[in-house]
């Protein structure tokens, strides 16, 4: 704390109530220079809007306004001067009461530049508000005029009207809301002051919801709160300051769940009175034993706030959606840290010893210790956390820290690296706030080079950033925090690009599990384990190891996916054109006799223009990227050619040589013998899968040749009741070196990459896969896997069937005969 000693040389004039009180809170932590500053501020302030009455848009007059967030920006987060100061004379900005030249010549520019940034962030608001107001007004133009005459059944059609069309509002309110927290963001990373001003706003805005409920739009207020619970709460958490997170959490959760907030509103006050005595008991037991190892500490104990106990209820009772469900499974005996009591030292050593002697006093409870000390939170948080069995044998959390450090708790550490502490002589805690916002800074980079929407930001920020967090180390020791469910590539791309680009495997260190944990030992992971929270993870780097397409599966977080995409496009599409000419090669000739090497350049542009591509490469590039399936290609060649050459098809139609057109990427061609006559071109049923040697009848159809099912297929049933005069002798005499699509039908005892093991061995056989899926029995016990396969010959599928059974697991192998539709 700076000594105050000097502060009395202020002489004040007569100020407002709330203005005293703001001095009086700023006093506590600003130097008398950084006091004159926000002085300053309030004068320029008082010149511009002294007298400025509320209005029906600013309800609320602007010196009021004004003194109220700055009093939450100096009591809860302990902002410097340049930031209260920018949250004095905002409102006078944004009224258009003062100009910005103004403050930036009485204030300097980096006030100037917060309240700048603060005006572009509510001129997204106000589009915001004008977008929801508009689509209301259109709803409402939407219906018949007021000046007529409604029955009461006509009022009650209007309203239901009225609301069906609400999620246009909501939907309305959520872009501009997806467009706000990206540039808020954005903000930032150039300068804190601006999201702490935009938070001070939020729960302000807030509390009077709360305070007066039955004033505001209902579909306003919902949207204010589920704001507040999915992005403001989550980022005053993300920047240390509990107090806002917690108080935002539940003013958020009395809005949008007023039922169970209630409810445990009346639960946290009936257990508040119980517990009180209990708290009493416990704060001067360790008291007493503080002083006796002459450790001088201050000892709290509370009951946690509404959402955090809610959240603990939730989950005893197994997260149930229906209320009253919840109620009934609820068991607060279950709720093993309702209390939590702090202990606060003078130094780091007397944590660890006051951690000593609280565990002498009561048994811990195994698992529930964690030093966060050693490793800080990102966000900067140190303390020591331990749940024991106290009085009573009663389970109670007890953190023990600094005052610097609670400090740093309650009020975040964003106010201080970026004006003092910075540089060499930064604290840990600054350190790790200013690797997360560079980190932040990168990360929106990737998403503006993906091409990221507003909405997929949003997204992103929601599943990246504010998801539950785990803690992982490098082999150095410095912590990342990841979304939980992360792996490796996340990790290594948290670390660095060039990390992750050539990510070859990783390195699990961790306890040898005897209970000794004195010996560490190390074992390799795939790329898709889920890393656990407190590992040690060493990445295994190697020159020939880049991203590949698979990646994108084992990649949780949004950052890592995107790096992956941006290497995949940049390095990937000669593979891809590659490939993309193979696949579009065998698609063409499954379809006729047709090849790459009949297609001119017209038919190339017919076919980028239909399919809104710039070069015949971008065609190719999507289909060997699987951003294009190479059949809707071949339809497409299909459609320019039958334009092409209409009159000569008719001709030959008219002489009775019937054309293969094959409009299905399951099918293949064979030669058969049809009703004596051998070497015509005909197609095989997609239905039935037939394969030679299989007994087989042809279908004469109407424009598209003779269709060949098997003789026991479903669909040849049907057909010979409705056209058995159309069914013809077919035979085979020989076989063509075409390919031959196979469904199979395998049986196995389920277990984890029995899909993956299938495919390799089908893979290995030189068969390509078609298609997979699969579904697990009742019991989880067996699974009946479905694959198609695309075959040259039946000794190869022969051989397939054999590799199969060998398998570990399998159970049986055999064609699909089921006649699919």
């Amino acid at each position: 704390m700076i000594d105050r000693s000097v502060e009395q040389q202020f002489v004040e004039p007569p100020y407002p109530a709330a203005m005293l009180q703001l001095l009086s809170l700023v006093r506590q932590y600003m130097a008398p220079a950084e006091i004159e500053h926000v002085v300053k501020a309030f004068h320029l302030m008082l010149e511009s809007c002294q007298d400025v009455p509320g209005s029906s848009t600013r309800p609320i007059p602007p010196l009021d306004h004004a003194l109220a967030v700055t009093t939450i920006m100096a009591e809860m987060m302990h902002v410097d001067s340049i930031g209260i100061a920018a949250g004095l004379v905002y409102e006078a900005v944004d009224a258009e009461l003062l100009l910005s030249e103004q403050v930036d010549y009485t204030l300097g520019s980096a006030t100037a530049r917060v309240v700048d940034s603060m005006l572009r962030l509510n001129v997204l608001e106000r589009k915001k508000q004008n977008a929801a107001t508009g689509a209301m007004l259109a709803i409402q133009n939407s219906q018949p005029s007021s000046k007529k005459a409604h029955s009461e059944r006509d009022e009650d059609v209007l309203s239901a009207s009225f609301e069906s069309k609400k999620p246009r509002v909501r939907e309305a309110m959520r872009r501009q809301q997806a467009e706000t927290v990206r540039k808020m963001f954005v903000a930032m990373a150039d300068d804190p002051r601006v999201v702490l001003l935009k938070l001070a706003y939020r729960l302000h805005a807030m509390r009077l919801v709360c305070e007066a409920p039955d004033k505001g739009d209902p579909q306003e207020m919902m949207t204010l709160a589920e704001e507040s619970h999915e992005i403001y709460a989550p980022l005053a958490g993300r920047l240390g300051m509990s107090r806002v997170e917690s108080e935002l959490q539940d003013l958020a959760f009395e809005i949008l769940q007023p039922d169970r907030y209630a409810w445990v509103r009346k639960i946290l006050d009936i257990e508040t009175k119980q517990w009180s005595s209990y708290v009493d008991r416990v704060c001067e037991r360790i008291r007493a034993e503080m002083a006796g190892i002459g450790v001088k500490a201050e000892i709290s104990g509370r009951v946690k706030h509404a959402y955090s106990f809610y959240k603990k209820i939730a989950r005893t009772a197994g997260d149930s959606d229906d209320f009253e469900h919840l109620k009934a499974a609820a068991d607060i005996s279950q709720i093993h840290d309702l209390l939590a009591f702090r202990i606060l030292v003078d130094t780091t050593t007397d944590c660890y010893v006051a951690l000593g002697h609280v565990h002498s006093l009561w048994r811990p409870k195994e698992g529930r210790i964690k030093d966060f000390i050693a490793n800080p939170k990102p966000n900067g948080y140190r303390a020591l956390h331990t749940t024991v069995f106290c009085l009573d044998d009663q389970l109670v959390e007890i953190q023990i820290r600094t005052h610097e450090m609670h400090e740093t708790a309650e009020y975040g550490v964003a106010m201080h690296w970026h004006y003092k502490d910075v540089g060499d002589t930064a604290s840990s805690s600054a350190k790790e706030l200013l690797t997360w916002l560079r980190q932040l800074a990168e990360w929106q980079q990737d998403l503006r080079i993906a091409n990221a929407s507003d909405t997929e930001f949003v997204e992103a920020v929601k599943d990246d950033i504010f998801q539950e967090q785990i803690f992982v180390l490098t082999p150095k020791g410095e912590v990342k925090d990841l979304p939980v469910g992360s792996t490796p590539l996340d990790f290594a791309y948290r670390v660095h690009t060039k990390v992750g680009d050539h990510c070859a495997g990783a390195r699990i260190i961790a306890s040898d599990g005897d209970g000794n944990g004195d010996r560490l030992i190390s074992r390799m992971v795939p790329l898709d384990y889920e890393l656990k929270n407190g590992e040690i993870v060493d990445i295994v780097t190697s020159r020939s190891a880049h991203p590949t397409r698979d990646w994108l599966n084992f990649a949780r977080t949004a950052a890592a996916r995107n790096k992956i995409r941006r290497y995949l496009k940049i390095n990937e599409r000669p593979i891809n054109i590659q490939i993309g000419e193979e696949r579009l090669e065998r698609e063409l000739k499954a379809a006729g006799p047709r090849g790459l090497e009949v297609l001119t350049e017209d038919a190339e542009n017919w076919v980028c223009n239909n399919l809104s591509m710039n070069t015949f490469e971008d065609v190719l590039a999507a289909i060997g990227s699987d951003d294009l399936r190479p059949r809707a290609v071949v339809v497409k060649l299909l459609e320019y050619w039958q334009r092409e050459h209409k009159d000569a098809r008719d001709a030959k139609e008219s002489d009775g040589n019937i054309p293969l057109s094959s409009t299905s990427s399951k099918q293949a061609t064979a030669q058969l013998e049809v009703a004596g006559v051998s070497g015509l071109l005909t197609r095989l049923a997609n239905c039935c899968y037939p394969l030679p040697d299989d007994t087989i009848v042809g279908f004469i159809s109407r424009g598209k040749g003779v269709i060949v099912h098997r003789s026991d297929c479903r669909n040849i049933a049907r057909l010979s009741e409705q056209d058995r005069e159309r069914l013809i002798h077919v035979n085979w005499s020989g076989m063509s070196q075409q390919r031959y699509n196979a469904p199979l039908v395998i049986t196995a005892r389920d277990r984890t990459g029995m899909i993956r093991d299938v495919a390799t061995v089908v893979s290995d056989a030189g068969a390509n896969l078609m298609s997979i899926n699969s579904s697990v029995s009742t019991n989880h016990q067996t699974v009946v896997i479905m694959a198609t396969l695309e075959i040259n010959d039946l000794d190869q599928l022969h051989r397939l069937f054999t590799r199969l059974e060998k398998v570990k697991g399998v159970i049986h192998v055999a064609r699909d005969l089921g006649q699919r539709k």
